[in-house]
């Protein structure tokens, strides 16, 4: 399950949410939380979700730092330099995986890491460019084009995505949603099979992409940045539409 525009909004929590988890734990089932948000560490979302009055455990969230770590770890060496345009918690997480880190566009760099930079900056822009177009391999946490917040929408990691194609004709390998793996690992982490599970979620080319590679059905609520319209310009077909999660509470009832 997505949360920004799916069960929230900044800080605001959506009508419904709060009887639809404990419905869900209700019949036996778990809800994992599905983010590509990489600005920020898993602790950060528990702190959250208290202050909007749900209780949760590191144990509910599947983020796609995660899934990064995990893919630096199965296709890089402990030896591989990364340079990051991404938030300190992001490095942080990093760095505690023993994951090599550089400052600075130096030599040693190998790989370019993109994710959500609520803290970016022009220099970091212009130090991608020039390993990028040195040649160093790239990667992106996940390819989200807006955030939602409380006046509409931000900057995401697929807009950074696409400007630094625009300057360098380069564009990464993407890790997050709508890749499967996040789901993959969700359901590994639950003990689920895909005909027990559903991902739902405010994006079309992400969250229900991310269920439809996936191999599992999917549930597109109108609540965050999705529309509509968007079905037709993705071609991209969710197996449920619900306004938002109050009314798909209300049809799980039935």
């Amino acid at each position: 399950m997505d949360m920004d525009g799916t069960i929230y909004l900044d800080e605001t929590l959506f009508d419904g949410t709060l009887d639809f988890l404990d419905y869900v734990r209700s019949i036996g089932g778990r809800y994992i939380f599905l983010t590509n948000n990489s600005s920020r560490g898993t602790e950060s979302y528990i702190e959250k979700m208290a202050r909007l009055g749900i209780k949760t455990g590191p144990e509910d969230f599947v983020t796609s730092a995660d899934a990064t770590i995990e893919y630096i770890r199965n296709n890089f060496g402990r030896e591989t330099v990364f340079y990051v345009c991404g938030t300190e918690s992001l490095k942080t997480m990093l760095r505690n995986s023993d994951i090599s880190i550089s400052e600075e566009p130096d030599e040693s760099v190998e790989v370019v890491l993109l994710g959500y930079d609520t803290e970016l900056s022009y220099k970091k822009l212009t130090d991608c460019c020039r390993l990028l177009n040195r040649g160093c391999r790239y990667i992106a946490t996940h390819p989200d084009l807006v955030c939602p917040v409380s006046y509409g929408f931000a900057p995401d990691c697929g807009s950074v995505i696409n400007m630094l194609e625009t300057a360098t004709g380069r564009r990464p390998h993407v890790i997050g949603k709508p890749q499967p793996e996040m789901a993959y690992l969700a359901m590994k982490l639950t003990g689920f099979k895909p005909e027990e599970a559903i991902v739902t979620g405010d994006r079309l080319y992400t969250d229900i992409a991310c269920g439809v590679n996936a191999g599992i059905d999917s549930n597109f609520v109108l609540s965050g940045e999705g529309t509509m319209e968007d079905i037709e310009k993705y071609g991209i077909r969710p197996t449920y539409i619900f306004k938002n999660i109050r009314e798909f509470l209300e049809e799980l009832k039935k």
